[in-house]
């Protein structure tokens, strides 16, 4: 089985012969704390940085007061601090292109460069991606003019689902229970700018009922290593009945995931969605996320992102990682599955 060569690239640093490494951790949320708390724990860790970090990264890290929008910045830090690895957590910089700044610098970073983050940017990309590929998910159609959009949804059956285009802080997600909601919902987005160009162009898409769970694969383009299950619980109010949130809280493993579902995603989820970027001459490097639903049908995709997934979910993850990111990364990246992906 080949390597997986995103843990194996994302170690070698032009700067340190030794095992000791110095690691950027980019972002200020809890998402981060997680990051640098696990980092920490490797004995190849001989100095973690968070820029600009949280008090709680304060107490395990040193935090630097540079802002994770601030590119030209951040890379300035990493060459003048002469940093072997640096680790993004939020969207923004890597819907920016912070990891084409950092390679073009010769710098390591991990994370999906700009093309490759457009899985989270646009949900329009996404969709239309797994559509093309024939990725199971829920039917849908993309507008960027909101009286269109408002005659669509006079013809659908209610609850549906509305999603701002771009990054909403994990917001952008509404879901309509009749017109006036699903009126409202277009107008605020579409035409008074609630999520600023994010919410300029919309998905209106149908509603699928059943129960989610979180995946996250580690991804060298070609080859990937699916990590543990988990759940979050999305939605505020009791029963469910509040609006989306980032993540209120998260468990992992997930308890509706069993080894049936995961030989579905694989082959109708992963494979086919890697295969499609690579005939886009997309290579993604990184964190892959993809949002799944277990409905009566099987898994079918919500959403597709990077590392960037829920913040609670995540780091209850990372609290369960048990590799090493220097010493074991062969041993653990023989296990990536090899698939017939074809330029």
């Amino acid at each position: 089985m080949p390597r997986c060569g995103v843990l194996d690239s994302a170690v070698r640093s032009p700067y340190h012969s030794s095992s000791l490494m110095k690691i950027l951790v980019i972002g200020s949320g809890g998402r981060e704390h997680a990051f640098a708390w696990k980092l920490r724990q490797s004995p190849h860790a001989e100095h973690i940085f968070c820029a600009p970090g949280n008090a709680g990264t304060g107490e395990i890290a040193e935090n630097v007061a540079i802002p994770a929008t601030d590119l030209d910045g951040l890379a300035r830090f990493a060459k003048e601090n002469r940093i072997d690895l640096t680790v993004v957590g939020p969207d923004d910089p890597l819907a920016a292109g912070i990891i084409d700044l950092f390679a073009s610098e010769k710098l390591r970073a991990f994370g999906p460069t700009k093309a490759a983050a457009r899985i989270e940017a646009s949900k329009i990309f996404a969709k239309e991606l797994m559509r093309t590929q024939q990725i199971p998910t829920a039917e849908a159609r993309t507008f960027s003019d909101s009286s269109e959009a408002l005659r669509y949804c006079e013809r659908l059956k209610f609850p549906v689902v509305i999603k701002a285009d771009g990054l909403a802080l994990g917001k952008g997600v509404i879901i309509a229970p009749d017109m006036v909601t699903a009126s409202s919902t277009i107008d605020e987005m579409m035409n008074q700018g609630r999520f600023g160009k994010a919410g300029r162009r919309i998905v209106v898409e149908e509603f699928l009922r059943g129960t989610e769970c979180s995946l996250h694969a580690l991804v060298d383009g070609k080859n990937y290593l699916l990590l543990e299950s988990a759940r979050d619980h999305k939605r505020a109010l009791d029963g469910d009945q509040g609006p989306n949130t980032g993540g209120m809280g998260a468990f992992s493993p997930a308890d509706n995931w069993t080894s049936k579902l995961q030989t579905q995603v694989e082959a109708e989820i992963m494979q086919p969605l890697l295969h499609g970027l690579l005939q886009r001459r997309v290579e993604f490097r990184g964190l892959l996320y993809p949002g799944v639903i277990i409905t009566t049908d099987g898994a079918r995709v919500l959403l597709c992102g990077h590392s960037c997934a829920g913040i609670r979910r995540l780091s209850r993850q990372i609290r369960n990682w048990k590799i090493d990111f220097r010493s074991r990364r062969r041993s653990e990246a023989r296990r990536c599955p090899n698939f017939p992906c074809r330029n």
